[in-house]
């Protein structure tokens, strides 16, 4: 069995197009990376200028625009598939949140927020996209 066959029950030619389509392992490097960038955000160390009217939108990411487009049409009814959305969507609402709580001046705010739920949220969408990315996951 492929990648996607038993946590969206997709046959190996399915999950051949999918792997076309998009590629997890770096879905999950992109996602985990999120944190250190966010990290160095409130430390005062980044150079980046990060838009929270951007970051809040999980449309904008590669996963985003996968899931939001190709993966619709083929597991729109599928629950592990909304609940992967969903989470998703919240990562990048809170994500966004930590950048706003900076932008206020609220680094006590922005860590907790970072510390407490972004982390739960990242931990759900990374365990999902490790998931998808095994082999005869199970």
């Amino acid at each position: 069995m492929g990648i996607l066959s038993n946590l969206f029950g997709v046959s190996d030619s399915e999950n051949a197009d999918i792997n076309d389509e998009i590629n997890i392992a770096e879905a999950i490097t992109a996602h985990v990376t999120w944190k250190v960038r966010l990290q160095k955000y409130i430390d005062g160390k980044s150079d980046e200028k990060l838009d929270p009217m951007i970051i809040c939108r999980d449309d904008q990411c590669t996963l985003g625009q996968w899931m939001h487009g190709p993966a619709t049409q083929r597991f729109h009814a599928d629950e592990a598939f909304r609940t992967l959305r969903s989470d998703h969507a919240h990562f990048h609402y809170v994500a966004a949140n930590v950048v706003r709580y900076m932008d206020e001046r609220d680094q006590a705010g922005a860590q907790a927020l970072l510390k407490g739920e972004y982390s739960k949220v990242s931990h759900n969408v990374i365990m999902m996209l490790l998931k998808l990315h095994q082999p005869n996951s199970k």
